[in-house]
């Protein structure tokens, strides 16, 4: 009987490791815990008050940062948070988010407390020690509640295809090994849409492109929304390529591909793809796994 039990226990956190996402818990900070009910399911939420959070993460892993706000009364208005991101030593991200209430999630500590929806952004880091810290603002009238999410990546399915955008304004080839590879520009307020048949993986290769007044390295981040709902924001860092440059603009420097994937529903999907950094201009292309 000890040996089915623990067999089951074992199992249990075997199909665990394999088909979830490891629940990152803070180095530092992080005593003050809400367990939230989402969809019949009770999920750890960390709440971020007056101290910062300090996650040291080894990588190369992807990483999910999913954000809530409470409210202490139901109301249809749009709930504004943020909080500040430091990764590494590079400058600081301020993280603003603005949702509704969903009416589902409730609280066991706080029952009568109502919960946003979830603020989703994404982070790939490379190989090696990372430090990563949230801090809260003074702005929220409430503390934020966070859960960080570590994954292995994932290797690409062969079946796979290109992706054009409906419609584009610029095409760019980049020289890469002496072949020119197709990228489409993507700027502030110039959205790319795509029109897509879910279930499938869409993966969104990327180069930032560098001016000439910026430095070696820079970070930059896409928005990825299915009609009005926020699929994610991926925060991605890139460096100055020494080898790749763009055929038809010579005084500027592509960065280093990067990539992010994101999941697509069932059904017919209409995928908005946008970067969020004013003055900064990133080469994108699409492709899609079934």
């Amino acid at each position: 009987m000890i040996l089915k039990v623990l067999f089951k226990i074992f199992f249990f956190i075997f199909l665990y490791s394999v088909g979830h996402a490891e629940l990152l818990k803070p180095s530092i900070g992080g005593e003050k815990k809400e367990i939230l009910k989402i969809s019949d399911k009770r999920r750890v939420y960390t709440v971020l008050s007056e101290d910062s959070l300090v996650y040291e993460i080894y990588g190369p892993a992807r990483l999910e940062l999913i954000a809530r706000y409470p409210s202490n009364k139901k109301t249809k208005k749009s709930q504004k948070f943020s909080y500040l991101l430091l990764i590494d030593d590079e400058d600081p991200i301020t993280i603003n988010h603005r949702y509704k209430i969903q009416k589902s999630i409730r609280s066991i500590q706080h029952p009568n407390h109502y919960y946003t929806y979830s603020g989703n952004y994404f982070l790939n880091i490379s190989e090696g020690n990372h430090r990563i810290i949230l801090k809260p603002l003074e702005n929220n009238d409430y503390p934020v509640l966070v859960r960080f999410l570590k994954k292995d990546f994932e290797r690409p399915n062969k079946n796979r295809s290109e992706l054009k955008p409906m419609v584009f304004q610029t095409n760019h080839k980049v020289i890469v090994d002496g072949k020119p590879v197709s990228y489409y520009e993507l700027r502030k307020n110039r959205p790319l849409q795509l029109d897509l048949n879910g279930p499938k993986k869409l993966r969104i290769l990327s180069r930032l492109i560098f001016d000439e007044y910026m430095g070696s390295n820079d970070s930059y981040r896409i928005r990825v929304k299915n009609g009005k709902k926020i699929l994610g924001t991926f925060i991605l860092s890139s460096e100055r390529s020494s080898s790749s440059y763009i055929e038809d603009i010579k005084d500027k420097v592509p960065g280093k591909w990067r990539t992010c994937e994101i999941d697509i529903p069932p059904g017919n999907q209409l995928i908005t793809v946008s970067v969020v950094d004013k003055n900064k201009n990133v080469l994108t292309r699409f492709q899609e796994y079934k």
